[in-house]
């Protein structure tokens, strides 16, 4: 009989007196000490037997946004007319409320707009209460200056329920200086189950093509030395959302009888109908970038000119372009950002 045991079965002794309640904290020692000793003893659990299977009670929560750097990392093709951020005039009912919404492209300069970012739980499990959401504006480009709008709190309940998504709020007045800028909202939340996907752009511009359409834009060299960069071209967007009861991941199959069967089939699904290189540019499409492969110095910005010609216009007086930007280092190549530009044919 080991001490501790001894110790308790005597401290039993002393306390036992007539009635039920000593006979019950008699049993209440009784069972530590058997406890205590199979501690002890630290034999290993085989199969079910005599274990204690303790269920993992801590769930974290996903936040997410629209993210076109996570989503381009596991090989989707992007757009930066960002889904989850939307422009409007500001409505007569209050912080949270909007009036007509507002083109990108169309802002005004040194006029208040109201910013609604919709944010997003993937997890069934666990939700982001006071989750920060910070907004903030870039300079039209290409890893350019970053100038805080604000911050403010959300309650964002867990996938499914009716407080996901939720929505935050900001009252944003544009530079006077006129000029295209480009809005980031960044999600903050210190044990998120996947940081990743918490930061989306919206970055946007149109142009008439009048033979040809021609954009500008500012690129940045945010490293700290001397780089390269070069620019790819996609005609990438958004599709329209298919019903719920139509939904492409289901179509032909068996439906996912687990959340993360239901997450890989998601994702089977997005990588064969958004897979970055799927999107080509059209060869009757004629696109100048100048400079093509431009070296900068650490800090350094430039503009970009981006010029296109549709010799051949289609049915759909709309067209999208792409242009994303890689820094090339010791013969890799690293994304760093891009810009959407909206083609209004004539």
């Amino acid at each position: 009989m080991s001490a501790l045991t001894t110790f308790f079965k005597a401290l039993a002794k002393l306390l036992v007196k007539p009635g039920q309640l000593w006979w019950g904290v008699g049993e209440i020692v009784r069972a530590l000490c058997r406890v205590l000793r199979r501690l002890r003893r630290r034999t290993p659990c085989r199969g079910d037997a005599g274990c204690l299977r303790l269920p993992e009670a801590y769930k974290r929560p996903d936040p997410l946004i629209y993210s076109q750097h996570y989503l381009y990392s596991m090989g989707l093709a992007v757009t930066w007319d960002n889904p989850d951020i939307q422009l409007f005039e500001p409505g007569h009912g209050g912080p949270q409320s909007v009036g007509a919404p507002v083109a990108s492209h169309a802002l005004q300069p040194a006029h208040v707009y109201r910013v609604r970012v919709q944010v997003w739980n993937g997890s069934y499990d666990a939700p982001a209460v006071g989750l920060p959401v910070h907004l903030s504006y870039l300079s039209f480009g290409v890893a350019t200056n970053t100038h805080v709008v604000g911050t403010t709190f959300i309650e964002l309940g867990v996938k499914g329920s009716p407080h996901a998504p939720a929505f935050a709020f900001f009252d944003w007045m544009t530079p006077e200086a006129a000029g295209h800028y480009c809005l980031q909202a960044r999600l903050e939340w210190s044990d998120d189950a996947n940081p990743n996907n918490n930061l989306g752009q919206e970055n946007v511009d149109v142009g008439a093509t009048s033979s040809p359409a021609v954009f500008r834009f500012t690129l940045r060299n945010p490293a700290t030395s001397r780089m390269r960069f070069a620019f790819e071209t996609d005609t990438y967007r958004l599709p329209a959302s298919a019903p719920c009861d139509q939904s492409p991941y289901t179509q032909g199959r068996e439906r996912p009888r687990t959340r993360l069967a239901e997450s890989q089939a998601r994702w089977e699904v997005a990588r064969r109908e958004h897979g970055a290189g799927g999107f080509p540019v059209p060869p009757d499409w004629t696109i100048s970038i100048d400079p093509a492969d431009p070296f900068l110095a650490a800090g350094e910005e430039i503009d970009v000119t981006v010029s296109v010609d549709l010799s051949t216009p289609t049915g759909d007086r709309h067209a999208t372009l792409n242009v994303n930007a890689f820094a090339l280092e010791h013969e890799e190549s690293h994304f760093v950002s891009g810009v959407t530009f909206q083609i209004e044919k004539a």
